[in-house]
């Protein structure tokens, strides 16, 4: 590491000084939380006639209790929300530590906070009054209840709760409500699509400082520091994920967190920033060599394969959108984009390597595994189209893959996520699985937002038509010449 500390705070100053501010203030009104809950019981109705329903929220599932009751202050205890018929009455239910963050937020959306020894974490012991889970369900449905009905999955659940829930009504009588509840938050308002749209410009802000600081010898903590201080400077109050620096090894991980581990010159890297305005969460991943030393022909093809692939993927997105065709057009123009590098790659790696490695690779790429594509897509680490709001991918629903059937709603947040790995799931020691060699992985993932028929890259200068929108706040597809430098700034 060769620039001092006090250069690098210089660059952060910089970008801070010359870039437009945000309205941190601006928030969720408490009449638009009212109608959040009155759209999803309605949304209920005929739901196997259920009394009362139940989400569940903790610092890891972060999207379902803050989306109706506005507690985006939610930490450490984990949280639940009960919706009844009458939205007054409906509130956050918190372990006794819990209620008192619950209550700082919860007369701006209209709620009320029920404290429960039930969702107490720790074996302390508190001051405070509480009451059964039972007694405070059938407050919120104001009546007895009978039948509740699961808002969140059950894979993010804890089995405690579900017990005990099944205890109240009996094992049969706590049902699954998740996708209409899905449904209604999906589809964003305008308030949330201004938070999205200024999360979305902190996160591209923060994801240019760690590229401007960056340089090999630097632990990978080092450079998360830099985007999380300007960050929260700018107003974003929480993460949708932990700060992304992954690099040699560590690339692989593909979201792995930074860890304090140098960084090495001349490999594989990835960056991801994703932060959050009062609860709506953007996202901005790319990945680059950590300097110019080690870029060979045979490793920069990935990238440019990547890249181009990301072109792909949102020319189809704005394609979908335009046109309003089923989301499911969009993922296969990128599992044909990959497929129809196949036999290139497979050319480039017998180059490069030998005979051998070329006939292991096809052999990986085409041996049968149920559900799996085929070719070189196989190599896609994951669907390149997800949802987003509340949570940077953990929204359980929306994501486009090849059954998505219908076109997507008229205005919702996407994170276009566009990979390829090299490494199998084992990636270290004897069991070391390197598929492709010579190549980690490789990312470009940008928030988009739907506005009707109409497409807008919030964290990324490529934009419909392939306009090239640059300016403050907007990454481009390639950063390599950004790394260390301030260039616009």
């Amino acid at each position: 590491m060769t620039e001092s500390f006090s250069k690098k705070l210089k660059k952060l100053e910089t970008i801070i000084e010359k870039s437009p501010k945000i309205d941190r203030h601006f928030s969720i009104l408490k009449e638009e939380f009212v109608e959040r809950r009155q759209k999803t019981w309605k949304a209920l109705l005929g739901e196997g006639n259920i009394d009362v329903a139940f989400a569940f929220s903790d610092e890891h599932y972060s999207g379902d209790v803050p989306y109706l009751g506005g507690n985006i202050n939610y930490s450490i205890e984990q949280v639940a929300f009960g919706l009844g018929p009458d939205t007054s009455t409906s509130g956050i239910i918190a372990g006794f530590e819990g209620v008192y963050i619950a209550g700082q937020l919860a007369k701006r959306a209209g709620i009320m906070v029920y404290p429960t020894e039930s969702l107490q974490l720790a074996d302390e012991k508190y001051p405070v009054e509480g009451f059964s889970l039972k007694d405070i369900l059938e407050t919120i449905a104001g009546r007895n209840v009978k039948r509740i009905g699961l808002l969140s999955p059950r894979q993010v659940i804890p089995d405690g709760i579900v017990a005990n829930l099944e205890e109240i009504v009996g094992k049969d009588n706590v049902i699954d409500t998740q996708v209409p509840f899905q449904k209604v938050k999906n589809l964003k308002s305008a308030n949330e699509m201004r938070l999205v749209e200024d999360a979305s410009y902190v996160t591209s802000l923060a994801l240019r400082v760690m590229l401007a600081v960056m340089e090999p010898g630097m632990d990978e903590t080092e450079v998360a520091a830099f985007g999380d201080m300007m960050a929260k400077w700018m107003g974003c109050e929480r993460q949708g994920f932990q700060t992304m620096v992954g690099s040699d090894i560590a690339c692989a991980t593909m979201i792995g967190p930074a860890l304090n581990r140098q960084i090495i010159e001349g490999e594989f890297m990835h960056l991801g920033t994703s932060y959050k305005r009062d609860g709506l969460t953007a996202c901005c991943r790319r990945s680059l060599f950590t300097s110019n030393v080690g870029i060979t022909p045979y490793r920069d093809y990935f990238r440019k394969i990547v890249e181009e692939g990301f072109v792909v993927g949102f020319n189809a997105y704005v394609d979908i959108v335009e046109n309003n065709k089923p989301a499911k057009h969009q993922e296969q123009a990128l599992i044909d984009f990959f497929n129809a590098k196949t036999d290139e790659i497979l050319n480039i790696v017998q180059t490069v390597s030998d005979k051998k490695a070329a006939l292991s690779l096809k052999e990986k790429l085409f041996n049968e595994i149920p559900g799996i594509t085929r070719g070189l897509a196989r190599m896609k680490p994951y669907t390149g189209t997800h949802n987003s709001g509340y949570t940077e991918c953990q929204e359980f629903f929306g994501a486009i893959t090849l059954e998505s059937e219908e076109p997507l709603e008229q205005q919702v947040v996407t994170m276009l996520d566009v990979a390829l790995r090299g490494r199998g799931s084992k990636w270290l020691g004897e069991e070391f699985e390197q598929i492709i060699s010579g190549f980690d992985y490789w990312v470009v993932e940008d928030t988009l937002g739907k506005y009707g028929n109409r497409v807008k890259n919030l964290t990324g200068e490529l934009q419909p038509d392939g306009k090239i929108v640059k300016g403050i706040g907007k990454i481009p597809v390639n950063v390599q010449s950004l790394v260390g430098n301030l260039n616009e700034y």
